[in-house]
């Protein structure tokens, strides 16, 4: 049963299916083996099936209702009132009080809950292999990992068990699983979905993500949700003119890395890959220029080698410090470790953020998105467990900069390589260009759906 986002709503409005149909399905597919590593809790099954069923009476409703009777996953790191909230730790286990409001919106708005999904614990890492509760298995081939740190929300979409889902990025995590699982990963820029209710990895750039099949489909739940939260801090006073901006009439002008600063890591395949992709993307008649990609990269490395890091350890150091045998290891060290920096370091690290913004004003003023791979290899699972740093980092070198530098990315599919694994592309550009960039999305997987 095909359960993404338009198709499922025509099948309500034709009444070929109804939203009781669609859980049904889906509850009975949750202890399937392309499921196993997806989930950490799953919802009430009587639960799921009462709001269902409270849906088929609403069908009159549908018009006025968004997201009706869609079906969706929570990132484990993300609050639901009454469920588990465990960010991949048993030991931080608590049972929430409140839901996430970006969660209760789209409740509000038709959609139904049915599980929180596995991720790398407390949201620290790219690959998707470090929590106690097990690896999501990636669909396409089980060798390889799904991505981190919001595995089983790709994979919740990319196997039929979501419509959408909910991820969280920070360095990366709602792109990198996108790209292992070949689906859409849709990221706005920071501040467009509330931080409330929520387990912080970067508080001061962290965002709830959206996992759909098609990048349409993503900009249309982002578009439902997205709004300014009062009673969140970090909470833009002015959103309504960021998120209305309307693409521009003339060709698209996009950029890409000089051909010295892309890092494929010794692949020669997904270099040809994302070569077959800019080769699209003029077929397109867009204009694809390479242009410095230093001043992006030039703060990756305050994410896991930096002061940034410090951040995870003002969310759950405290935690880590009464339960010293909770964590795992590479985890906790990361976070741990991170109290070598000082404040000096943090005020540098700010500085040299705010120095990369000033030097990209005219980059931005001269291209309407940048295009760059969403990771530069693929990496099986033997390969992070031979060297779990270094993969890591390998796959942020495209993802790390977007978060702090402000701006919004939508993750699409590409290609597929020899070894079955899907390879995509990453469309990048300041916040108020979400519109432009689902629109570019669209048009580069139409294109790459053509022989």
């Amino acid at each position: 049963m095909d359960i993404s986002p338009r198709r499922l709503r025509a099948a309500y409005r034709s009444g070929a299916l109804k939203p009781s149909d669609v859980a049904a399905h889906v509850l009975s597919r949750l202890t399937d083996a392309d499921q196993s590593g997806v989930w950490i809790s799953t919802a009430n099954p009587e639960s799921v099936m009462a709001a269902a069923r409270a849906a088929d009476a609403r069908i009159g409703e549908i018009d006025t209702l968004p997201l009706y009777g869609l079906i969706f996953s929570v990132k484990d790191c993300i609050d639901v009132a009454g469920e588990q909230t465990t960010s991949a730790c048993p030991e931080f286990s608590h049972v929430a009080t409140d839901t996430s409001p970006v969660v209760a919106d789209a409740i509000a708005a038709g959609a139904i809950y049915v599980g929180k999904t596995n991720m790398d614990q407390f949201a620290t890492g790219l690959v998707g292999v470090r929590s106690p509760y097990g690896i999501a298995r990636n669909p396409h081939n089980p060798d390889y990992i799904p991505g981190g740190s919001s595995s089983g929300a790709a994979v919740s979409v990319a196997t039929g068990t979501s419509s959408f889902a909910f991820g969280t990025d920070t360095g990366g995590s709602g792109r990198v699983p996108a790209s292992y699982c070949g689906v859409t990963g849709f990221k706005p820029a920071p501040g467009a979905f509330s931080q409330r209710g929520m387990v912080y990895a970067c508080r001061s750039f962290d965002t709830i993500s959206l996992y759909t099949r098609e990048p349409r489909d993503g900009y249309d739940v982002y578009r439902a949700l997205a709004r300014r939260d009062a009673h969140d801090s970090f909470s833009p006073v002015e959103f309504a003119g960021w998120a209305e901006q309307a693409p521009p009439a003339r060709p698209l002008r996009l950029a890409t890395p000089r051909i010295d600063q892309l890092r494929f890591f010794g692949n020669a395949e997904t270099e040809e890959l994302f070569g077959g992709a800019l080769r699209k993307l003029r077929r397109l008649d867009m204009s694809v220029t390479s242009a410095d990609f230093s001043p992006f990269t030039s703060i990756n490395d305050l994410m896991f080698f930096g002061p940034f890091l410090a951040e995870r350890d003002v969310s759950v150091g405290a935690f880590l410090d009464a339960n010293p045998d909770a964590g795992v290891k590479i985890v906790r060290d990361l976070v741990i470790g991170s109290r070598k920096f000082s404040a000096a370091d943090a005020y540098r690290a700010l500085y040299a953020v705010k120095e990369a913004q000033c030097s990209l004003r005219d980059f931005w003023e001269a291209h309407d998105a940048l295009v760059v791979p969403t990771v530069g290899t693929v990496l099986s699972i033997d390969d992070v467990a031979r060297n779990p740093l270094a993969a890591n980092f390998d796959n942020g070198y495209y993802t790390n900069f977007a978060n702090p530098l402000g701006l919004a990315a939508i993750a699409v599919p590409n290609a597929v390589t020899g070894a079955g694994v899907p390879y995509g592309i990453t469309f990048l550009a300041p916040a108020g260009r979400e519109r432009l960039l689902a629109d570019l999305a669209c048009a580069f997987t139409g294109e790459a759906a053509q022989p």
